[in-house]
């Protein structure tokens, strides 16, 4: 959030409103402050003048930053003025350009109510200072006890100081941002590398179960009747699925998170998009004798999103509303046109969750991942990605569950 200072230009009737270094920008390092001394002191030592200063600009006051350690010099690092007294550096910064006054005290302009002048500095030749991004940051300036015009090559030093400043700030900022981008690639990484192996858990642990069940089948092929062997079969391909699943997401998140993919938008049409997916999960359907009710628009419910990251999305949410449905059960899939939204519901009559449950339903934790109704095993991983794929399409997501008695996920997505 940007904040600004009113600055008194002398000369001027209304005051003038400038842009003040936000609590963003960085600090300054000890080894700049040690460097601006030095040029502050060089500066003020060769055009042989008592105060060379490095001012501040507060919200409400202008501050010394440093000053020159010089003979004479009446300012003390730290020292603070309101903004309303037309000082110097209040001019520099409201018209950010040079000001040179060879001696105040015979300028109509500055000769009266000039705090300045009252600690007998009457010469000024002073240069705005800013951040990167245009915010004041405050000035350089060379103050005198008596009558300087100030040379051309003392204004071209004073100038080379206050580049030396700026191109110092520009440095500062961007080892600021350098550092917060490594910072967060550090969490970044950490996160994933955790993640990566927790997920290659739940595929080992999978694909291992398959193995040992087809063994364990091979092996006793002659004593399984038909019945036995068909839900054996069930089994495999329910477990099957849910590694297919677990791979899917992985993919899809791999491929859009850590290559930090943007959302590819177009517009698509949803109702063809739940139509193919409850093709795709048709055999658990028929297993769990599952009643699909479809409350659809009369002619389409079109969105204008990320294909690939909506139909994982949906896929994972209708996944979870078949796994976790009883037998018998019931899913209610309603789309509707809102204007430049469309909102997509997905009701189950399975065994719901508490509240707690629902707190942490996108938070990727394996250890707190339960069983479908009939044992079929989840990673967790799906609704970790679908939160983050819905936002990146501009839209929202809302659950809404009682244990025993179902769960009902809220989409919306922007109209295409």
């Amino acid at each position: 959030m940007g904040r600004f200072s009113s600055i008194n230009v002398r000369g001027r009737d209304q005051p003038v409103k400038v842009r003040v270094g936000s609590d963003s920008k960085p600090g300054i390092t000890s080894e700049v402050i040690e460097k601006w001394q030095s040029l502050i002191d060089t500066a003020a030592k060769i055009t042989g003048v008592p105060s060379g200063l490095i001012m501040k600009l507060n919200p409400e006051t202008i501050e010394v930053f440093m000053k020159s350690n010089t003979e004479g010099n009446p300012y003390k690092a730290g020292d603070e003025e309101r903004l309303d007294l037309g000082l110097y550096c209040e001019t520099v910064i409201g018209t950010g350009k040079m000001l040179l006054l060879p001696d105040a005290r015979k300028s109509s302009v500055w000769k009266d109510n000039n705090p300045d002048i009252g600690l007998n500095m009457i010469a000024y030749l002073g240069f705005p200072i800013n951040w990167p991004d245009g915010e004041v940051f405050g000035t350089v300036c060379l103050l005198d006890s008596k009558e300087n015009r100030f040379s051309d090559d003392y204004i071209s030093l004073l100038r080379q100081v206050k580049q030396h400043i700026e191109t110092d700030l520009k440095l500062l900022v961007s080892a600021g941002e350098m550092k917060k981008a490594y910072e967060e690639l550090e969490k970044l990484s950490d996160i994933k590398t955790r993640f990566l192996s927790l997920i290659s858990h739940d595929i080992r642990g999978g694909i291992g179960t398959i193995e040992e069940l087809l063994k364990l089948t091979v092996e006793r092929m002659d004593g399984y009747d038909e019945k036995k062997l068909r839900k054996i079969l069930v089994s495999l391909s329910e477990t099957a699925g849910s590694v297919y699943l677990t791979l899917e997401n992985l993919l899809n998140w791999s491929k859009n998170d850590l290559l930090f993919l943007d959302p590819d938008k177009k517009v698509f049409s949803l109702v063809r998009i739940i139509d193919d997916l409850l093709v795709y999960f048709r055999q658990a359907i028929i297993i769990k004798n599952i009643e699909v009710a479809k409350d659809f628009p009369s002619g389409d419910a079109v969105v204008f999103a990320d294909e690939n990251m909506v139909t994982t999305s949906l896929r994972n949410i209708l996944s979870n509303a078949v796994k976790y449905n009883h037998p018998n059960g019931k899913v209610i899939i309603k789309l509707l046109n809102a204007g430049d939204k469309v909102l997509i519901s997905i009701e189950d009559t399975g065994i719901g969750m508490d509240e707690a449950a629902v707190e942490r339903l996108f938070s990727y934790d394996p250890g707190k991942v339960s069983e479908g109704t009939y044992g079929e095993s989840s990673s967790g991983l799906g609704l970790f990605l679908t939160r983050d794929f819905i936002e990146k399409n501009n839209g929202t997501i809302r659950v809404h569950s009682r244990k025993g008695e179902g769960t009902t996920f809220e989409i919306s997505l922007p109209a295409g």
